[in-house]
């Protein structure tokens, strides 16, 4: 066989097609629970949606901090966790759920999604039934927001390379150094806040996740410029903030360990909702050069493209969650999936300005923001170029 492909046969090729032709779960199963779930929340959106969030930076943060609060009042928050936390016990395919029926509406996103999708998740697997008690109610309802303290000046997607420093005093830590592109810092109660509390920067051993209170004396938040106008993201300061030991997760000096098991779980359902409200701003531009009776062979050829990459990312996304639920999912496979989306994301909103032509950046229809904003994903969470390192090394086995 690997002759037939051309291949040579080392290491680096079995590696290959181990990857390839190892049994996997084809898409997430959705059955009878789910679908009466999507009935449930379909009726609901209609009649409690508000619409579009405000344009104005701090009108909109507290119409999507509202807007998840209703959703998790009417017990759409959390289904897949266990009841005693807030959720309804059910499968990773309610989350699912959730996540394509907001994104088909038109529903505003959820602000708290890295808690959601992410950190809940992570603290479930590796917290103290203390630290559950304590953090994941706030997470369902958006009354604390949480932030991810992990890039670095001299650290971005590398986290082996951090530098802030966390030094054992009694019961507590003390940390100083800095963070930066911190999504939300000014607005998040909770930060989780990957520091060095051994080993030298460049090592993944000594690294610790310190969930630290954003509200702590010696932290400094400067919000960065963007092109967008918006304070989203911004750099961080620790000047000898103290956390106190029992916020360790995880284990001091597990760091690296609890940081791979919550990027395992960052771009599963993050992906698949991100996919489907692309797939509403596409079928908006078709809309658009329909109703223009001017569509070149061109802007065809573009719109069918990215057709078939967001269903080639849909369906991704969906095998990414089957993994997850079956307890199959490899290290490193999300990276698939974030330098996907990236691709397409950037792909569908540079191929709009392309069609629409200049004067779309004079409307109010978010064609322009959208076309800035998807500069960033192919940055944030970790750069493409990282995301193929990944692949090729974890995935791949070739080094």
């Amino acid at each position: 066989m690997l002759a037939a492909l051309g291949v040579r046969r080392n290491v680096a090729a079995c590696a290959v097609i181990e990857v390839v032709l190892q049994p996997f779960p084809e898409t997430l199963d959705m059955g009878p629970a789910e679908e009466d779930l999507r009935t449930e929340l379909r009726a609901w959106i209609a009649d409690h949606d508000p619409g579009p969030p405000p344009a104005e930076y701090g009108a909109r943060i507290q119409a999507l901090t509202s807007w998840q609060a209703a959703l998790c009042e009417a017990g759409f928050m959390g289904l897949s966790w266990p009841v005693r936390y807030g959720g309804r016990g059910m499968s990773l395919a309610a989350e699912a759920v959730v996540a394509e029926e907001l994104a088909r509406s038109g529903a505003a996103e959820l602000i708290n999604r890295l808690a959601l999708y992410t950190w809940g998740p992570t603290l479930m697997d590796m917290g103290e039934p203390s630290q559950l008690r304590r953090f994941l109610p706030g997470m369902l309802d958006a009354s604390e927001l949480w932030c991810q303290g992990f890039s670095e000046p001299d650290a971005g997607s590398d986290l082996a390379g951090v530098r802030t420093r966390a030094e054992v005093d009694g019961d507590e830590l003390v940390v100083t150094g800095q963070k930066v592109w911190t999504s939300r810092a000014e607005l998040s109660t909770w930060n989780a806040l990957l520091v060095r509390t051994g080993g030298e920067p460049g090592q993944h051993r000594g690294l610790t996740l310190l969930i630290t209170d954003m509200k702590s004396d010696g932290i400094t938040i400067r919000s960065l410029p963007q092109m967008l106008g918006e304070p989203h993201f911004s750099e961080v300061f620790f000047d000898e903030v103290r956390v106190p030991v029992t916020n360790v997760l995880g284990g001091i000096n597990e760091g690296w360990r609890v940081s791979m098991k919550a990027m395992g779980y960052e771009r599963g359902i993050f992906v698949l909702e991100r996919s489907i409200r692309l797939r509403r701003r596409l079928s908006e531009l078709a809309a658009r050069v329909r109703a223009s009776g001017a569509a070149d062979r061109a802007a065809l050829a573009g719109i069918g493209r990215i057709h078939a990459s967001l269903e080639m990312l849909t369906a991704q996304a969906y095998r990414t969650l089957a993994h997850q639920q079956a307890g199959t999912l490899l290290p490193g496979a999300t990276s698939v999936d974030k330098l996907y989306l990236a691709e397409v994301y950037q792909d569908l909103f540079g191929t709009a300005a392309e069609i629409l032509g200049p004067e779309v950046t004079l409307a109010d229809d978010g064609w322009t923001h959208d076309l800035l904003e998807s500069r960033s994903v192919s940055i944030y969470s970790g750069t493409s170029e990282i995301q193929k390192n990944i692949i090729v090394g974890r995935l791949l086995g070739i080094r």
